[in-house]
Order: structure tokens, then C-alpha cells, then sequence
């Protein structure tokens, strides 16, 4: 059911006079350009009940106003056009409204945060002097403002401007690149439009629609609906709460007249935190404002406010592609993302951003018409914002002229991991993408490959481009039984691999997230609950991917003499589960362990323990009959007396996997 929102500005056009001129929304002003061979929407507001005309280049359509004075309707699709038409709106018995110089091209939305609101002003001086250079007139820019909103606005302070020199400066670099390049290779205009926010998480991005045909996000979806003026769950706890604030007016009235003590006052139904950081916010007041303009795709660029969700930015991913092309109704739009670039996060983190990378690029196969750019050897580990702009744009463009416009001689992506084999002491990996075939950008071998046994404790391995150009072959003397193989697996890794036509390999690791043996993980970043919570820097480090024995990669619990205690992992849904990995540092004198599954959180199925060797690392699987579980506990039955300088009632664990069935 699609809410009802109401923001300042829709309340103020609803009291157009009968016979004032039609509104049009900003993106429907002199210099616009509509997106060729589709359907074109035109919207706005009118008197009500009023007949609303639209000509463009020979075509009409009509519509009536309906008793807000809301009015849609939709002219044919137009081929490309660079010649500057108007497009001319009336309402019966009013003055026309007259939009001049429109084009008919390419219209490609991007939004993201701060590397993609990166302007080109702030570029390298290469990317500089390219933007200084003539382009094609036809390219034109619409910049949307930062501004946050729990409800769905229907305007936004921005206008259409040409690409000049000057203009771009304050651009968003990405998207100008990329707009610059389709408006070269196909000789159409283009229309850009940019709406990002620096320092944005992907949550506030979301458009409601998008989350409500993910089953996990079930009980996600009833939380915010309950906190989102427009939707029934709100309105129906805001109507309750007036009740409420009469009474208390009323109470409080006769409390003071009495001389009595007031009584406080009651509080309104929750909101979603609002802002560029929060729940919601930017979607609402910089996205649906847009809606539903004609466009051909999205552009993405963001991740590093969400570097540490692991596998869930995926999903999260599938809810913004699922929103935004629902809204746009356009259910097969391109949506083209960047992989973000190496950065060090910090020594607690890892892991963090090899996951994130993983999770963006299980986006590709997860869901259609998506494309990635691969950007591990344009960035700066110690800059989370790379002034190599023009790069990262071509990426994007090679993607789009490959799948979007069907150029078949542009190679649109550099090596992507497809499979590994072990062969002897070697490990053959093998990859996608490879173009002309598999190269280094330096002439040496090629680096940051890993190798480790069953063990899973990797050491850093030699490897050699196979002669066949689409495999790697791996090895390490110290590993002369390998099981896994990863590459480029550190925040900062900036590898020497790519294909010969100078796109870059992306990272990967062989046994995470799906692990042939075991499964599928689905722990991973999951948050969980101690029943003897650390207070001393060591209650994280449980699923976050790293099998440490230091504070932040390492959960232990408090050092209270209370056994058993316990620490219970929520999978944020019931899913199937079939096997349960945990482990040891080499520090500390845990001894007992007990796994155990519940769908409830209240009534637990042990499916496996072990007793560990004090002061030694190691590891232990538990493999069951797949059974549905949400909550995951580990439960420390007893300890050995004390090793070392860790008091013996401190429980440790390096991390708990939990996984699921493939496909299931």
C-alpha cells in the first residue's frame, strides 16, 4: 500500500486558486532533458478536478487533477534530440506554462556519499584539466541540496545548468566523468543528476518499497512502518496520542486552577532517526522529490559509513535497487556501484572492508543489470578519498557501454574470483572477467595472494599467472596441503593484478562467505548478548571474520566465578542452520564449550561441545541435521586453573560461525 505523505510544500500547492497556472515539479525547467525511448511522465499540481494538457515535439497527453490537485500523465517515447524544444503544460482555462530548450538523451541519476559528492574542483590535476576542457553542449546538470525529512516531499531547490567549465567544478566528479563519456561515445545529450551526502549510511537512502519483499526484513519493515508518518501503524499511535494530549490538557488545566502538582506530560510515538547518518531521511527529501522521472539507470558510490555490515550490505544493497526501481517504475534499470577503495580503518577492523567487498560484489549475481567498478589500485590507504575521479567514472561507463548500450567490443570489468582448485601443493584460481587475458600493471609475479591449510591460518603465498591467461596458480612451501586461497584480503591491499585491458582484479577469499564444506555463513557482523558482559575492551570480535587473541578481534566475557555463562548470537531471522564453527586463542584457560540452537531465545538444543587445551588456539565444528534456528549460543560450562595472566574465569572465544545450507 503506498503511504500518504504530505510535507510543507504540498500543503502550500494544494491551495491553488481555480485558474491559476499548472505547478510543475524543478526537474520540469528550461534546459531539462528527458530520457529517450521511454515513456516520458509528466506531473505536477492543478485546480482540482481541471483538465491538464502536455505537448512536446508534435505528441499530447491529458490528465485530470484529482481533489488534491495532483495530476500525471504520460507523453510518448521521443528519440534522441539535441535540438532545444519546449515542452508546453495547461491546465483549462489558464496561462500555458512553457519549459524551453528541453533535449531528449541519456538521464542517469547518482547519489551515494562523500566520494561521490567528491566534486571536480577537489579532483587530481589530471582530472582537472580534462574537465576544463570543451565537451559536447548537450550535457546538462541537476543538483539536488541536502536536505533530510521523515516524509515524502514533492519538490526540491534545484534547477537544470549547463556542463560549463566553471559549473562542473562544484559537480560531483563521478558522475560528471561518466555523463561526459556517454555524451562523447553515443553522441546524445545527457542529463545528470546528482543527489548524495557525504558521510551518509545506505539506510536513510531506502525507499519503504524496497524492503517489504525481503523476507528477513519482516520484522524490520513492521518497526519502521510503526515510526514513519503516512504509514497506518504510525497514524493510528499519533491519533491515539492526541487523545491522550487532550486529556492531559484538560487534567492539566484543573491541576493548575487546584494548585496541584502537574502531571508530565505524555510522549508521541517514536520516529526513525532522521539525518543523513540515521534510518531515513534522504530518500524521503532528495530521491523522491525526483520520482517518477523518466531516467535510464542509477549510480552508487558508498560503503565506508557501512564498511563493517559484512555480508548484510548486500541485502541492504537489494532493498535500495528493489526501492528505487519500484519508484522509478523502471523494474530492469541499470544500477552501476563502485567497490570502495582500500582505506585503513584500524587494527579492530581488519577484516571489515575485504567482507564489504565480497558483499558488494555478491550484488552482481544476486541481482540483474548490475555492474561494479573495481577501484583496489586508484586509491590511497591512507585517504579515504581518492582524487582519482576520472578512473573510477570510465569503470562505471565501461559497465554501462557494455550492458546498457550494447557495445560489444568494450571489456566492462576487470578479473572477478570464479572458482578454486587444488592441485598438488598449488591452488589454481581461477577467475571471470579476464578480458584478453590475465596481466600485472608492474611486470612482477603477481602479490597479496594467501594460502592456508585446514588449519586456516594463512601465510603469504608466491603465485604465477597460468599460461591459459584466466588462472592463477598459488603456493606456499610452508602450506604443502592447501585447502583455501585469498587475495587482497587487508583494508589496504593495492595489488599489481588485472586483465590486459588495465582493469583491476578484485578481492576475494575462497572460503568466506560460503564455505564448501560447511555452508553458507550467516553470522557474520550479527550482534549477540553476554550473560557476563566485558567490560574491559573485550566484548566485540565475536563475528567479526578475524580469529584474533586481542581485545577487539577476540570475545571474552567478565572475569565474574559465576558458571556456566553464556553468549547468544542473533541470525536476525529464523533461517536453516547445519553447522557451528568456534574456537580458542592461545591465551587464557577456557576449557568446556557448549553450541546450542533455538528459534525462540528461551528454549536452546545443544548440537555440539568441546573441551579445550588451555592456553592453545584451536578450533571445533559442529555439524548437525539442518535445523531452523534464529539465536545461536555458546555456553562456557567450566575452565581449567590459570595459565598465564589472564584471570582463569575470563572465557574466550576467537569467533563463532554459524552456517547455513547453500540455496536454501
Amino acid at each position: 500500500m503506498i503511504p500518504r505523505f504530505f510535507g510543507p510544500t504540498a500543503l502550500l500547492l494544494m491551495a491553488l486558486p481555480v485558474g491559476a497556472a499548472v505547478e510543475l515539479p524543478p526537474l520540469f525547467q528550461h534546459g531539462a532533458v528527458l530520457q529517450r525511448d521511454r515513456p516520458v511522465p509528466v506531473w505536477g499540481r492543478a485546480t482540482p478536478g481541471s483538465t491538464v494538457t502536455a505537448e512536446f515535439a508534435g505528441q499530447k497527453a491529458t490528465a485530470t487533477a484529482d481533489p488534491n490537485g495532483r495530476w500525471k500523465l504520460t507523453l510518448p517515447a521521443q528519440a534522441a534530440s539535441a535540438e532545444g524544444r519546449t515542452l508546453t503544460v495547461t491546465e483549462t482555462g489558464a496561462a500555458p506554462v512553457e519549459v524551453k530548450d528541453v533535449l531528449v538523451g541519456e538521464v542517469w541519476l547518482a547519489s551515494g556519499q562523500s566520494n561521490m559528492e567528491f566534486r571536480v574542483g577537489q579532483t587530481r590535476p589530471e582530472d582537472q584539466q580534462l574537465a576544463a576542457s570543451p565537451t559536447t553542449a548537450t550535457l546538462r546538470l541537476f543538483q539536488v541540496p541536502h536536505v533530510v525529512s521523515p516524509a515524502r516531499q514533492e519538490t526540491v531547490n534545484a534547477k537544470w545548468t549547463p556542463a560549463t567549465p566553471e559549473l562542473v567544478r562544484g559537480f560531483s566528479a563521478v558522475a560528471y566523468f561518466f555523463g561526459r563519456g556517454v555524451s562523447e561515445d553515443l553522441k546524445v545529450p545527457v542529463g545528470l543528476i546528482e543527489s548524495n551526502w557525504g558521510g551518509s549510511r545506505i539506510e536513510p537512502w531506502w525507499a519503504e518499497e524496497g524492503l517489504e519483499t525481503i523476507p528477513e526484513y519482516a520484522d524490520l519493515v513492521k518497526r519502521r512502518h510503526a515510526s514513519l508518518p503516512g504509514y497506518p501503524e504510525y497514524d493510528r499511535a499519533f491519533r491515539g496520542y492526541l487523545k491522550v494530549l487532550r486529556d492531559w490538557t484538560t487534567t492539566t488545566e484543573q491541576a493548575m486552577d487546584a494548585g496541584k502538582p502537574l502531571p508530565d506530560a505524555p510522549k508521541p510515538p517514536a520516529l526513525l532517526n532522521v539525518g543523513s547518518g540515521g534510518e531515513t531521511g534522504t530518500y524521503q527529501a532528495m530521491i523522491h522529490p525526483l520520482v517518477p522521472y523518466a531516467l535510464r539507470g542509477f549510480l552508487w558510490y558508498q560503503g565506508e559509513s557501512n564498511s563493517g555490515d559484512g555480508m548484510a550490505y548486500t541485502t541492504k544493497m537489494q532493498a535500495l535497487i528493489e526501492g528505487w526501481r519500484k519508484q522509478f517504475a523502471n523494474p530492469d534499470a541499470p544500477f552501476l556501484f563502485v567497490q570502495i577503495a582500500p582505506y585503513g580503518y584500524g587494527p579492530d577492523r581488519v577484516n571489515s572492508l575485504p567482507q564489504l567487498w565480497v558483499a558488494q560484489q555478491a550484488v552482481l549475481s544476486k541481482i540483474p543489470h548490475t555492474g561494479m567498478a573495481v577501484t583496489n589500485d586508484v586509491g590511497n590507504a591512507k585517504d579515504i578519498h581518492p582524487t582519482n575521479k576520472s578512473d573510477v567514472a570510465h569503470r562505471l561507463l565501461q559497465w554501462a557501454l557494455a550492458d546498457v548500450y550494447g557495445k560489444k567490443d568494450v571489456v566492462r570489468s576487470g578479473p572477478l574470483y570464479a572458482s578454486a582448485k587444488v592441485e598438488g601443493d598449488s591452488i589454481r584460481v581461477n577467475f571471470s572477467e579476464t578480458g584478453s587475458g590475465l596481466t600485472t600493471r608492474d611486470g612482477k609475479d603477481p602479490g597479496w595472494f594467501e594460502i592456508a591449510g585446514e588449519d586456516g591460518n594463512f601465510v603469504q603465498a608466491t603465485a604465477k599467472i597460468a599460461p591459459d591467461g584466466k588462472s592463477v596458480l598459488v603456493k606456499a612451501g610452508q602450506i604443502p596441503n592447501p585447502v583455501q586461497v585469498r587475495f587482497a584480503w587487508s583494508q589496504v591491499a593495492e595489488p599489481n593484478l588485472m586483465n590486459k585491458e588495465k582493469l583491476p582484479a578484485g578481492g576475494f577469499h575462497s572460503h568466506w562467505p560460503v564455505d564448501p564444506t560447511l555452508g553458507l555463513l550467516v553470522s557474520s557482523g550479527r550482534p549477540y548478548q553476554s550473560s557476563d558482559a566485558n567490560n574491559k575492551g573485550w566484548n566485540s570480535g565475536l563475528t567479526d571474520g578475524t580469529w584474533g587473541n586481542s581485545a577487539g578481534t577476540c570475545y571474552a566475557t567478565n572475569e565474574s566465578p559465576k558458571f556456566p555463562k553464556t553468549v547468544t548470537i542473533d541470525l536476525g531471522s529464523t533461517q536453516p542452520v547445519q553447522a557451528i564453527r568456534y574456537g580458542v586463542p592461545n591465551i587464557g584457560a577456557t576449557n568446556t564449550v557448549t553450541v546450542s540452537i533455538s528459534t525462540d531465545g528461551k528454549n536452546f538444543t545443544e548440537v555440539g561441545r568441546n573441551s579445550f587445551v588451555p592456553k592453545t588456539a584451536s578450533t571445533s565444528t559442529a555439524r548437525f541435521t539442518i535445523a531452523d534456528a534464529r539465536y545461536v549460543r555458546a555456553t562456557f560450562i567450566d575452565h581449567h586453573p590459570q595459565q598465564d595472566g589472564y584471570d582463569p574465569n575470563f572465557a574466550f572465544l576467537s569467533e563463532l560461525e554459524v552456517y547455513s545450507p547453500v540455496g536454501r
